[in-house]
């Protein structure tokens, strides 16, 4: 393990070019171990032997072309770079060319246009014409032109080649189309950034016009919605609706992938801007296509971040949460448009980065994920590497981190996203929202206090818990929901079924006015012979992690504790207690469940790739007769709440079935009635304090 030097983070120009180098020049000595020497004209990184990789399994190509390039877009930038520290690196600046030199002529003779074929390359030991592979080959050529004229002549002559094969896919070709479950954003983008390199590098081939119009076409198709094919404004000459030919996006500019909304594919901006820079690193006019909605989708996409700059998932996440790679895009819309949010974005990413590098210790980026010489894992630290060289190739912004209180007072919004069933609120007291079709179509809250953005976190039971069948998780499925959102907050009210009506879980979600409070009324019913095997509610998610200087301290009415995260020893503590403060920033009180903590003392890696530990707070119903649940929880977020969590929801009496009726007490010590009709017929209900209501069918109000 090597003790690393910090960074100075109080330094008034950092991040500058030389922290973006120092970490790169670290993670040389981690990258070479996984150097192969093919022959004395021929090298590549990282392992081909699948029994290797982790986790086991493809995408085959994705997995070894995608990472040399990541890697080689590294060492162009330190072979140029006037900061490259070859005692810190381990090599010299001859190894760095030799690598560049040997590495791209590997990745030219196994294209399609090469002779060389080998596994588990898939294309009979060779890659190109993939669904990825325009963005494989694009930053190779970021690599190669960044270091063009030291490369040696084949060298060059082959990339021109290859792009030129890649850029030919595309002549008379559409972007493709898709909004639902599986957006086509990515792959217009990184195709467009594709035809940008392709044009630039060869300005003058033969069809290199052509490249240029089908680059437009596709950057434009990035982010699409139907209001889109009836634009007649005027982008190069044309309307809007004479260049797409697609729906990516929902109205709301949403975007969904792997099966629901997936904030990180907002991102794809990010390869906008790539494009962009083709044109600005070859002396040329970057086309406004390349910018068209990136603005409009960034500041959607900016609402989900934290004040720490990690990216939280109110729909969900199935890759790693708290990566440790630099956030490019940030860089780019802080450097283009002087984005303040941006930049304090990219500022705590770099210091992230930082962080982790010196947990890690020994190059690599992330020392949470195992060591792996090829598959997911090897390509996660390759990425880092790819962007911390794509943001020096792009130019460091000068940027300042915004002190936490002005960050989330700028963040501050109240959102809904119809289309995704998604409602959001955030505070200066944290976040808070509900989504009623989360990844793999199931229901999930999020509440993220303000001091607490590198403790708590996403799954895809949160605030609503887990039901097992017959020994197996039950999907849950929502049958149907009301919403109802404001500037002040949002209600919304819904059915969830599992196990095609074997259980009928009831919900009603509410963000209080004041910011700080939050109320989840909970009611499930099990049909006569259905075998519940598990019944737990609630779900609070805790990264346990060295984010939080792996302890996470809780209280509760039994006392208060130390939770140890990583090697800890795994376990359940019941605290018998109705309320119970997280890491002094999350208040959470029952109206009666008692509350357990389930200490995961191990990471989940690399069996899935949370690359954390997660610890989770929840509560286990004792059911009465057919009814499983029957309960209420108070979330109050940020310190003041935390303080304020033993104050529980009061139930009141209220007349009609499926009828509840909470009462608690706001930040403001104002009393706040909650009256949900969880049925779905219209009813009149007398309510303790309240009188008689006129109530919609599955809907809540607020008094």
């Amino acid at each position: 393990m090597t003790a690393f030097k910090p960074l100075d983070a109080s330094r008034p120009d950092f991040p500058n070019e030389s922290d973006l180098v120092q970490l790169m020049c670290q993670h040389i000595r981690h990258i070479e171990r996984y150097w192969v020497e093919d022959s004395a004209s021929l090298g590549h990184f990282g392992s081909l032997d699948m029994a290797e990789w982790a986790p086991p399994g493809g995408p085959i190509n994705e997995e070894v072309v995608r990472s040399m390039a990541q890697e080689l877009m590294g060492y162009a930038v330190l072979y140029q770079s006037p900061h490259f520290d070859a005692a810190l690196a381990g090599v010299d600046r001859a190894t760095l060319l030799d690598r560049l030199n040997r590495c791209l002529r590997w990745n030219v003779a196994y294209h399609l246009v090469g002779d060389r074929h080998t596994a588990p390359l898939t294309s009979d030991g060779q890659w190109g014409d993939d669904w990825e592979s325009s963005l494989w080959a694009a930053q190779l050529a970021m690599a190669a032109h960044w270091v063009w004229a030291a490369l040696d002549a084949d060298v060059r002559e082959g990339m021109l080649r290859m792009m030129a094969f890649e850029g030919d896919r595309f002549l008379g070709v559409d972007p493709p189309d898709g909004r639902w479950l599986d957006t086509k954003a990515e792959e217009n983008a990184w195709d467009s950034l594709l035809l940008a390199w392709a044009y630039c590098l060869q300005p003058d081939h033969p069809h290199a016009a052509a490249w240029l119009d089908r680059g437009k076409a596709f950057a434009m198709n990035t982010f699409t919605t139907n209001l889109a094919q009836v634009d007649t404004s005027l982008i190069d000459g044309r309307p809007v609706r004479e260049w797409v030919c697609t729906q990516t996006a929902h109205p709301d500019l949403t975007v969904e992938n792997h099966g629901s909304f997936h904030p990180n594919y907002l991102g794809c901006g990010g390869l906008l801007m790539d494009g962009r820079q083709a044109f600005q690193a070859t002396g040329l006019e970057p086309p406004p296509h390349y910018l068209y909605r990136v603005l409009e989708v960034w500041d959607i996409l900016k609402s989900f971040y934290l004040a720490n700059g990690f990216a939280t998932y109110p729909s969900g996440q199935d890759w790693g949460y708290h990566g440790a790679g630099v956030n490019g895009q940030a860089a780019a819309m802080a450097l283009e448009f002087g984005d303040e949010i941006a930049g304090h974005l990219f500022w705590e990413s770099v210091r992230h980065a930082d962080e982790a590098m010196r947990f890690a210790g020994d190059g690599r980026f992330d020392g949470r994920i195992p060591h792996a010489p090829g598959g997911r894992f090897f390509q996660f630290e390759t990425g880092g590497m790819g962007a911390l060289a794509g943001v020096v190739m792009g130019g460091v912004p000068r940027v300042r981190r915004l002190p936490d209180d002005e960050f989330r007072r700028r963040q501050a919004r109240t959102a809904s996203y119809p289309f995704v069933w998604l409602q959001l609120r955030r505070t200066r007291q944290g976040l808070f929202s509900f989504c009623w079709r989360s990844l793999a179509q199931k229901v999930m809250g999020l509440a993220i206090p303000a001091g607490g953005e590198a403790v708590l976190g996403a799954e895809q039971d949160g605030l609503v818990g887990r039901i097992d069948l017959d020994g197996q998780p039950a999907q849950p499925v929502a049958a149907c929901h009301t919403d109802h959102t404001d500037e002040r907050g949002f209600r919304t009210t819904g059915e969830v079924d599992y196990g095609q009506g074997q259980v009928t879980q009831r919900l009603a979600v509410v963000a209080l006015p004041d910011g700080e409070t939050s109320l989840v009324i909970d009611l499930a019913t099990a049909r006569p012979g259905a075998n519940v095997t598990r019944n737990e509610g609630l779900g609070i998610y805790v990264m346990n992690d060295f984010t939080d200087g792996n302890r996470v301290r809780i209280a509760h009415a039994g006392g208060s504790q130390t939770v140890r995260g990583v090697g800890g020893t795994a376990r359940v503590i019941a605290t018998g207690s109705p309320w119970m403060r997280v890491a002094g920033c999350l208040g959470l009180a029952t109206s009666g469940e008692p509350l357990y903590y389930e200490d995961a003392a191990e990471r989940n890696t690399p069996i899935r790739w949370r690359s954390v530990l997660q610890d989770r707070v929840f509560t286990q119903p004792v059911a009465r007769g057919e009814t499983l649940r029957d309960y209420a929880t108070v979330v109050r977020l940020g310190r003041a709440g935390a303080r304020r969590a033993t104050a529980a929801p009061v139930r009141l009496a209220c007349a009609g079935e499926w009828v509840r009726a909470y009462r608690v007490t706001d930040a403001r010590g104002h009393d706040v009635t909650v009256v949900a009709n969880l049925g779905r017929q219209a009813v009149t209900a007398t309510v303790e304090g309240a009188g008689a209501l006129e109530l919609a069918a599955m809907d809540t109000v607020v008094i």
